[in-house]
């Protein structure tokens, strides 16, 4: 297979291209870019932008492929139903999104706070009346993980890349 990377925020900016061999070199410019300090983040336009990515990458041969979105998950209430119908999108490109929130050390003792966004909850409006529900209630990525402690993320991507190399060999096998 072949390793993509990019940082998004208001927009998407391919710091790894797919056709290029990962190196040291690489790691130290795709982490040296990693900033983490956008003031938005366009959430629907990196899932668009990522889609187009992964078509544009003619070297990309696998019948299926895989992206990891790494983000606080917070996203604009207003992009749901757009980001809903991206991912279906992608599904039928044999793309699977997989959503990696990340609560960081500073919020170790969030997931059991509020500022966890399994906790989180929002309020609308539904006939005038107010309705309190979960923020992750109606999430738009239906294959998401939250990971509390940073340092355990390098073993979490290896366990999702793990299932993901065992899932496409089920897949081999059945067809």
């Amino acid at each position: 297979g072949q390793l993509g990377i990019a940082s998004f925020g208001e927009d998407m900016n391919l710091l790894h291209p797919f056709n290029t061999p990962f190196t040291s070199e690489s790691g130290v410019n795709v982490v040296s870019n990693f900033r983490f300090d956008a003031k938005r983040t366009k959430t629907a336009l990196c899932v668009e932008s990522s889609i187009a990515s992964l078509e544009g990458a003619s070297s990309v041969s696998s019948s299926m492929q895989l992206v990891f979105m790494i983000s606080d998950g917070r996203i604009e209430r207003d992009s749901r139903s757009k980001l809903r119908r991206l991912i279906r999108q992608m599904a039928e490109k044999n793309m699977l999104m997989v959503m990696i929130i990340v609560e960081g050390e500073e919020k170790e003792s969030a997931s059991k706070g509020n500022d966890s966004i399994l906790n989180m909850k929002e309020v609308s409006f539904v006939n005038g009346k107010p309705k309190i529900k979960h923020f992750i209630e109606d999430y738009p990525f239906p294959y998401y993980l939250v990971v509390g402690d940073l340092a355990s993320l390098p073993e979490i991507l290896g366990d999702c890349l793990r299932q993901w190399f065992e899932m496409l060999a089920q897949i081999q096998a059945q067809g």
